[in-house]
């Protein structure tokens, strides 16, 4: 897609980049593309990123929009789709279309020329997540995965739904320690452990959450995760991402579609 922790009280701490955890932020619209629709985590007017989150973006794209060919180099992209489909093409010869449920990673390396555009006539929402990868994976070759919906592994825990899009046996493999989740609540309750070796939070992608049966955060919202335990709660339709990965201790430089 184109673009122009570590104690535990009632816990606000701050990260490498400065940012509060233990504090909820919003999404704020990005002019993307051509005449997409995004709303953008980070970076933002209030957050800038989450050593090795680089950028979020949560777009909804319907034809004639899209992002047409735009090269990429020194980091890795995930594409996840939650309504819809995305297309993606790229110098590499690969053109493939990833529906709802099914993920999208693409490693730029040295370099990666591609466009995605919708994949449906109708809505097509997603999450596009980059991250930033080891210095000395930042030369290789560009490479490309993708797996569908009936690819990515399945837990019902306690009658929570999650699917693993990134760890716990998932096919898509990144350079980074990575676990990503989509999780629907269902009207029950889960826990997340969060490490302090870990950067982590939470994104709401539709109803309510509700965080230690204090905070609570809607659509568009995310919230980073201080160490410990949380308890999250939410309505029949409340359904969320977990992102967490260990930190590369690199500074993220970046300048546009590219990073150093």
């Amino acid at each position: 897609m184109k673009q122009t922790f570590v104690f535990l009280f009632s816990l606000i701490v701050l990260n490498s980049y400065g940012q509060k955890s233990g504090v909820t932020y919003q999404a704020e619209y990005a002019d993307e593309g051509d005449g997409a629709i995004v709303q953008r985590l980070f970076p933002s007017s209030n957050f800038k990123h989450l050593d090795p989150f680089i950028m979020l973006d949560d777009f909804d794209v319907q034809p004639p929009a899209g992002f047409p060919d735009h090269l990429h180099k020194g980091f890795e992209a995930i594409t996840y789709m939650i309504e819809g489909g995305f297309q993606h093409r790229d110098n590499l010869g690969n053109d493939r279309i990833v529906y709802a449920g099914g993920a999208q990673l693409f490693t730029a390396g040295s370099g990666l020329i591609h466009s995605e555009m919708p994949g449906t006539k109708g809505k097509n929402r997603g999450l596009q997540l980059w991250l930033n990868i080891p210095v000395t994976q930042k030369k290789e070759k560009p490479t490309y995965q993708q797996v569908d919906s009936i690819q990515i592994p399945v837990e019902i825990i306690n009658g929570v739904t999650v699917r693993h899009i990134v760890g716990h046996n998932s096919l898509l493999k990144v350079q980074t320690d990575l676990i990503y989740q989509d999780i629907q609540l269902l009207g029950n309750k889960y826990t997340i452990d969060a490490y302090p070796s870990r950067n982590s939070f939470i994104y709401v992608l539709d109803g309510e959450v509700s965080i230690n049966g204090t905070i609570q955060l809607k659509t568009n919202f995310f919230y980073v995760i201080p160490p410990g335990k949380i308890e999250l709660s939410g309505n029949s339709n409340a359904r969320f991402v977990y992102l967490s990965a260990v930190p590369l201790n690199q500074k993220i430089v970046q300048r546009g579609p590219f990073v150093y």
